[in-house]
């Protein structure tokens, strides 16, 4: 009877090493992917999945009536519309919006998110809960880095420079001197760039309301 307990207790422990073994391996959300057909494009950083709708991890792309807004949409519909493609998920499965949030994979090697990034037809877009994605940010800041040494799409605009550029040590985004949220913050928190290229190659976004 001892024996067989002992093996059985031998047994639940090997299991036991195979399942931790096997979920370090793969991750709770990373690996494998999620796969879905992606039957609609919303804009350039949202597309409609069967019954759903997922929005681009890590970009924001331009807005309605803004530059580049037309070329976003027509390359995320040429590159997307109506193929199976893998994704794969950060911290937060989905937005305040109910909307699906991933990080966007075609046969399992282009990754959709970079290289709207690399075509210069969003702006890498971080949040605090995307920065332990270490493989995915540092292929979108790459293209971004990429994108801007090129000077295509967004990077093409000309901008009427500012003095300096203005971000916050706890803060991913950057403002025009003047703009209200770089008012807020404190001389100890302040960091402060020459151009709007510096701050993006070092992942700060424009801010969505001063537009630098």
């Amino acid at each position: 009877m001892k024996k067989r307990y002992r093996i059985l207790l031998i047994a639940v422990f090997v299991v036991f090493l195979l399942l931790v073994r096997f979920v370090g391996e793969i991750g709770l959300d990373i690996a494998p992917h999620d796969r879905f057909r992606i039957v609609g494009v919303v804009d350039g950083d949202t597309v409609e999945l069967p019954g759903d709708r997922l929005r681009l991890l890590g970009i924001d792309c331009p807005e309605k009536g803004q530059p580049f807004y037309d070329s976003a949409v027509s390359y995320m519909t040429a590159l997307a519309l109506g193929k199976t493609a893998g994704v794969a998920y950060s911290e937060k499965r989905r937005d305040p919006y109910s909307r699906m949030l991933g990080y966007v994979f075609l046969d399992d090697t282009l990754f959709v998110n970079a290289e709207m990034v690399r075509r210069g037809l969003a702006y890498v877009y971080l949040f605090d809960d995307n920065m332990a994605d270490s493989a995915m940010v540092e292929a979108l800041m790459a293209a971004q880095i990429e994108a801007i040494d090129a000077g295509v799409g967004l990077w093409s605009i000309p901008h009427e420079p500012e003095p300096y550029y203005v971000a916050g040590k706890n803060s991913r985004r950057f403002h025009r001197p003047e703009c209200r949220s770089a008012k807020k913050f404190k001389p100890e928190e302040r960091i402060e760039f020459e151009t709007r290229e510096e701050a993006c190659r070092l992942g700060y976004s424009p801010c969505r309301n001063c537009r630098p």
